[in-house]
Order: structure tokens, then C-alpha cells, then sequence
């Protein structure tokens, strides 16, 4: 992990670390055996130190050192933050952090949400497209009365923008969306962007919806000490819009005024044993205009 890391300091400070706990491993083994055998033969002989001793284990070296360095080329150069596993953003399986992806130009309505602009898009966006319009004819618009009902039972106002989404079709399956990550104005990999509604690219119905704190005693006791760091500090104000895992995008009622919008992986820490950084929107209109489509290039 730490030559993953990319962090050459922490690289070769980890070495002697590595190297004094084969020593004393190997020494206690050593011993074990030796002692094995003195019970064993009724003896404990030892041979006096020879050149031997010292050229079998430094030809070994010069070897293993020469293999190290091969695996070191063919693995290519480490991340210059963190092992994929700690800092990567995860994609739709089946798709590759490189795979080539191209934004749309035209930008993302309340008619383009749920399905792409049919004329930007490729044959198999189309398809995907023509799935989209026949999950979409068995998907009602919620009435008034059913966002009365579903913003009762959360004890929230829903941002206007996410109301009328939810009157025009109740969640389910949404457009290919993405949002470039802040340092990237033209991505092209899905590593260069976010993608909010995560594998399943699905909005949460209106009656579905949870907070935080919901999704999180799915799997553990807010009673339980050991279980208590697993809630997100105001998650009880944290209303989950998509969830694929932990990768979370929700509103957060936990200031005055409207809600503002994040996107984490709960369950993703770096090395230090931080919770991964939340990505915030101010509002949920700011949210929806820095969404962009896309498809594969």
C-alpha cells in the first residue's frame, strides 16, 4: 500500500519496517528449529559461520532485488495520491476507470433527465433510450397530494426543481449523467468525472426515500459504541436522492434555508482514516445545472 501510494518518502521509511519484521520473524523461526532439533537428536550443534553464509544469501537478494525492480516496470508508475482501492471513484461494473466517454453539448432539462436528447446521442445510447421511454410509461408523475404525502412523511420541503422531476416521472431510471470533477473542464474518462446516480443511474421514488441515518441502521445499531461511528454527523438531516453501496448523493437540511446537495462514499476512507470528502452543490438548482450527458466515445 504504501508504494501504491505514490508517497516515495513513505515508501522507503516503510522498507526498514519491512525488513526488521522478516528478521525477527525468520530469527524466531530460526530458534523454533533449533530447538526442535537439539529435542529431537539429544544435541544442539551449530556450525561455526563460513563465506557461504554470507554469498547465498546476498546472490538470493541480487536476484529477488532484479525481479522487484521487472514487477516495478510492468506495474507502471503509482498513483499520485492513493492505492485505486482507497481513493478511486468506483464505476458501473462492466465499465473501466479509463474507458473513453464523450459529454453531450446540449444541456441537461426537465424533459432530458429521465431520457437523452435523442438527437446527440449513438445507436446504443438510442436503445438505451428506447428502454428509458417504455420504464418511463409505467412511471407516473406524483400528483400535489402525493408530494404532500412523501414530504410529511420525511418532515422536509423537497427543493421546487426536484418536485417538478418528481411530477414528471415518480425516480427510477435516469439519463447517462455525469458532473466534471472540479480540475477537469473536459473530461473524457469516467475517472474525470462523478457520476451521482450511481451504477443502477436511478433516482429514488418519492415514497422510497430515507435518510441517512435509515440507510445506515440497515446494517448497524446507533445503540452499539462500535456501531456509533458509522453515522454520519447529521445524518438524521440527510435525505438520500441515489445510493449505489455507499456511494451517496442526498440533500442535507442540517443549515437555514434551502437544502444544499452532497455526494460521498460513506464507507471510503484514505490512509489516515478519514471519511471521504463530501462533494457539495449550494442547492439542489445548482446541483441539476452543473449536471452534464454523456455517452461512451
Amino acid at each position: 500500500m504504501a508504494r501504491n501510494s505514490g508517497k516515495l518518502k513513505r515508501y522507503w521509511l516503510q522498507l526498514p519496517a519491512d525488513f526488521a519484521v522478516q528478521l525477527v520473524l525468520v530469527s524466531v523461526l530460526y530458534l523454533v528449529g533449533f530447538g526442535l532439533h537439539a529435542l529431537v537428536s539429544g544435541q544442539a550443534g551449530a556450525a561455526p559461520f563460513a563465506a557461504g553464509d554470507a554469498i547465498w544469501p546476498l546472490a538470493i537478494g541480487a536476484v529477488t532485488s532484479m525481479l522487484g525492480v521487472y514487477v516495478d516496470r510492468i506495474e507502471g508508475r503509482p498513483s499520485i495520491y492513493f492505492p485505486a482501492w482507497i481513493s478511486g471513484r468506483d464505476v458501473p461494473a462492466g465499465q473501466s476507470a479509463r474507458d473513453d466517454i464523450r459529454l453531450l453539448p446540449e444541456p441537461v432539462t426537465l424533459q432530458s433527465f429521465f431520457t437523452a436528447p435523442a438527437d446527440t446521442v449513438s445507436a446504443t445510447e438510442h436503445e438505451a433510450a428506447a428502454w428509458a421511454d417504455a420504464y418511463s410509461a409505467l412511471t407516473e408523475g406524483l400528483s400535489e397530494d402525493d408530494i404532500t404525502r412523501a414530504e410529511a412523511r420525511l418532515g422536509r420541503a423537497l427543493p421546487d426543481l426536484l418536485v417538478a422531476l418528481y411530477r414528471q416521472q415518480n425516480g427510477g431510471s435516469v439519463a447517462g449523467l455525469c458532473i466534471p470533477l472540479p480540475d477537469r473542464t473536459a473530461p473524457t474518462r469516467y475517472d474525470q468525472v462523478i457520476l451521482p446516480f450511481g451504477g443502477h443511474n436511478d433516482l429514488v421514488p418519492a415514497e422510497s426515500l430515507r435518510r441517512v441515518w435509515d440507510t445506515v441502521t440497515d446494517y448497524a445499531d446507533p445503540a452499539t459504541p462500535e456501531d456509533a461511528a458509522q453515522f454520519p454527523d447529521g445524518a438524521k438531516a440527510m435525505i438520500v436522492l441515489a445510493q449505489w453501496y455507499r456511494e451517496t448523493l442526498f440533500l442535507d437540511y442540517n443549515q437555514p434555508g434551502a437544502p444544499r446537495v452532497g455526494y460521498t462514499d460513506f464507507d471510503r476512507y484514505d490512509v489516515n482514516g478519514n471519511r471521504d470528502a463530501i462533494t457539495w452543490w449550494k442547492n439542489f438548482e445548482t446541483f441539476f445545472a452543473a449536471l452534464r450527458h454523456y455517452e461512451l466515445a
